[in-house]
């Protein structure tokens, strides 16, 4: 542990015994959780946070109309009660909510933020989340002003959502990042510098920002003493790293961090190392062929492609794919549209694809794949099989700027490409738009055999996101989505 947490540690100590504020079974109440991310964020602002390590501590730092309880389930959060009739949602709020710098929160600020999310200067990357409030697509395709949207506060603890059709799911959509709360005048005076460092936040959930260093990255988020809910904070603080290195386990292990997200390359020694593990299956890596190849080329290619190819490179936190559908999703497409191996067939295609070819060869390309734990090693196997039995010579290129790479395969700029696709929620409609060429199919099984068809995309493995901690924390609560911790129930021993 470093110096300088010792030094912490020993005064907290000092503190609980001087003080006694609190009795001696709930000294874990003055506890710091201390928590690495993988990448630092890049804003806090809620309407466009779209990273785990954004929406993580969107999550915790502010409360929407509705919040998720330890067993999941929907309760109110600043609403303290509403009604639901023909379509239209009547919230009550509390009214003793304040923000963390103690002014009121009201009606309004949940009026502006919504409108500002699906506002499209702001390009809210989970403004469809909102798209069953009337008004809402087509403010955000720039087809009426944002203030026909159907939400509106009557005062200052009323606020009226009325929607343009049914939907299920929008008690859960109001505890997502996206319908957060926002005070128009303090955006206003942040003059374009809102959720992107400490002085232009202001939130009002269970914990406030005191800190957000960008240099020697670090942001700590303290119990929010305004806080009046009912979801308060069972530990003091969690202070947030990020280390652009590998060694997440050894830091636990050293005791300089309780809790981190690990990479898949991390999962194994987490293991061995006896600490709690929680994982959420989100991501499916896939395998772009270009369509700049003919369709037999590419049959012949997928004729040439099985799990039992690149299996045995998968690294733990990967699994092999069967669908496009990553576990979170709960959607069932297992093998819909999937090409059945039979090496032999693939053998005649290709060969008869070369013969016709110049100079008799398949020209010589190259695979891009995402540059990430085990996706190296998914890539060298898949490429080694083509060549030893199609007679295809690929070299394999790392790409570590994701948009980027995605930016070429829908230029089609690449002749293959191997990269991964998140799931953000257990949305199927959300997760179709990442193939928003084709995605007016409307069920798991069409939009696969769309996609699928041509033999252009290809499912290759399921990812999990990790998530690894101390097994003398209690209450840790790893949920699907929307930041997966509440850090509030977390108590430490």
């Amino acid at each position: 542990m470093s110096n300088f947490k010792k030094i912490l540690a020993v005064c907290l100590c000092a503190l609980l015994c001087f003080g006694a504020l609190s009795g001696c079974g709930e000294k874990y109440k003055e506890a710091i959780i201390y928590f690495e991310l993988l990448e630092p964020p890049k804003t806090l602002d809620p309407q466009t946070a779209q990273s785990d390590s954004e929406l993580l501590i969107v999550r915790n730092i502010y409360e929407g109309l509705m919040r998720e309880d330890s067993s999941g389930n929907i309760m109110g959060g600043v609403s303290e009660s509403y009604s639901y009739e023909n379509l239209t949602y009547t919230f009550k709020l509390r009214d003793d909510a304040v923000w963390s710098n103690g002014e009121k929160l009201t009606a309004y600020d949940f009026e502006y933020g919504l409108r500002r999310a699906v506002d499209p200067k702001i390009k809210a990357p989970f403004a469809s989340r909102l798209f069953s409030i009337k008004n809402a697509e087509q403010i955000a395709n720039g087809s009426a002003d944002k203030s026909t949207l159907g939400v509106k506060a009557l005062d200052d603890t009323t606020l009226v959502i009325t929607l343009c059709k049914k939907d299920k799911n929008f008690l859960k959509t109001l505890t997502t990042s996206v319908t957060m709360p926002c005070n128009e005048k303090f955006f206003e005076e942040s003059i374009g510098k809102y959720g992107l460092d400490k002085d232009c936040i202001i939130s009002n959930g269970s914990y406030r920002i005191s800190k957000w260093n960008k240099e020697e990255f670090g942001i700590r988020i303290y119990k929010n003493e305004e806080y009046t809910g009912v979801f308060e904070a069972q530990n003091a603080a969690v202070f947030i790293s990020c280390m652009d290195d590998e060694k997440q386990v050894s830091r636990l292990n050293d005791g300089d961090n309780d809790m981190a997200y690990i990479s898949c390359g991390e999962v194994s020694s987490a293991k061995s190392g006896g600490f709690a593990i929680q994982s959420v299956q989100n991501i499916c890596w896939l395998l772009k062929i270009s369509p700049e190849f003919n369709g037999e080329v590419r049959r012949a290619f997928a004729l040439a492609f099985d799990n039992s190819v690149y299996s045995d490179a998968l690294i733990d936190g990967f699994a092999t794919a069967k669908s496009i559908y990553p576990q979170i999703l709960g959607a069932s497409a297992d093998n819909v549209g999937i090409t059945d191996y039979n090496i032999e067939a693939a053998k005649s295609v290709m060969s008869e694809q070369i013969a016709e070819m110049q100079d008799k060869k398949f020209p010589q390309s190259t695979l891009y794949y995402y540059d990430t734990d085990g996706s190296k090693e998914l890539a060298t196997a898949i490429v080694g099989h083509w060549q030893q039995n199609l007679s295809t010579f690929i070299n394999i290129e790392p790409s570590v700027n994701l948009p980027v790479l995605q930016n070429e395969l829908t230029e089609n700029t690449v002749p293959f490409a191997l990269f991964p696709v998140s799931a953000k929620s257990d949305s199927f409609s959300e997760y179709a738009k990442n193939f928003a060429a084709i995605s007016k199919a409307n069920t798991p099984h069409k939009l696969q055999e769309e996609i699928l068809k041509d033999n252009i995309i290809i499912p290759v493995a399921y990812q999990s996101t990790n998530i690894v901690y101390i097994p003398s924390l209690e209450n840790v609560i790893v949920e699907d989505d929307n930041g997966y911790i509440d850090f509030s129930y977390i108590i430490k021993r």
